[in-house]
């Protein structure tokens, strides 16, 4: 009996030790999945290492070799004058008017300069702190957090909730300055596009010149534009990049035919416009 009652002694303390031993193991192997994968680049907290990180990955993306599907879209709205039914009018215009919208799509392994801004050049676009408002990256993530603090502060007691401020996708936001008739090669946005926005809003208002007329000349302020990029933080790659332009237009016209009446009025207007480049820096299987 004493013999028996060992060898279930040792049974018993051989299972407690295998379990012991498989909850530690299942433990361990919990903690291991959920280990965060170690970022290409640190998260770069100050509007200097946020600029510098972005201008870095930018320029890795514009010489990179990626399949790239670009498109760019250009939407005219808000037209206003002091004569309303003219507005009216040129609202209706403006669904026929035609800036160019278009869609490429770059193979994996071509080159991505003449669709990239720089439009049509080799070189990246580097931008400085003066050409911007504002630069922020993963900034809900971070008023997230922010808001933690806060709550934390008031109540020494409440429990923070986990903020991952490092996701698999960063997301910078940059706000441009405001420019004013930028001129191809130079100033901000200049730099940025081949500026087709200025013969296609003269070539687009020409399409009423049966019934208004202008000396050639307007007013193009380029303001609320903004720089969207999403960034793939295991690799440093650029997965989605957008820029948005909203330019207000100032011109003065005059009424012809049935609208001769009008005499000269001054006309405000918007186009918005859209670049946005999706890549994929997926090799293609080899046939």
């Amino acid at each position: 009996m004493k013999s028996l009652a060992v060898k279930v002694t040792a049974i018993i303390l051989t299972a407690a030790v295998l379990l012991c031993v498989s909850s530690c193991s299942l433990g361990g192997q919990t903690e291991e999945e959920e280990t965060t994968l170690a970022s290409a680049t640190v998260l770069p907290r100050e509007e200097a290492e946020i600029l510098a990180y972005y201008n870095s990955v930018y320029a890795a993306a514009k010489e990179g070799r990626a399949k790239m599907n670009y498109s760019r879209s250009y939407n005219p709205k808000g037209f206003d004058a002091e004569d309303k039914a003219l507005a009216s009018m040129l609202a209706l215009v403006a669904q026929r008017m035609d800036f160019g919208d278009a869609a490429v799509e770059v193979p994996y392994g071509d080159s991505h300069s003449e669709e990239m801004p720089i439009r049509d050049s080799a070189e990246p676009l580097e931008l400085t702190a003066d050409d911007i408002v504002k630069i922020e990256i993963n900034r809900d993530e971070f008023a997230q957090q922010a808001e933690e603090e806060e709550k934390l502060k008031k109540d020494e007691e409440y429990e923070t909730q986990f903020i991952n401020t490092d996701p698999d996708v960063r997301r910078v936001y940059i706000e441009l300055k405001e420019e004013t008739d930028p001129q191809a090669g130079a100033g901000l946005f200049g730099r940025i596009f081949a500026l087709p926005d200025r013969s296609a809003i003269e070539q687009e208002m020409k399409k009423a010149s049966d019934t208004l007329t202008y000396d050639g000349t307007y007013q193009a302020k380029y303001t609320g534009c903004t720089i969207y990029m999403e960034i793939d933080r295991l690799t440093d790659q650029v997965i989605k990049l957008e820029f948005n332009r909203s330019i207000e237009v100032t011109v003065d016209v005059t009424g012809v035919g049935t609208l001769e009446s009008i005499g000269t009025q001054q006309l405000t207007f918007r186009v918005e416009g859209n670049d946005c480049y999706e890549f994929d820096w997926t090799a293609p299987e080899a046939e």
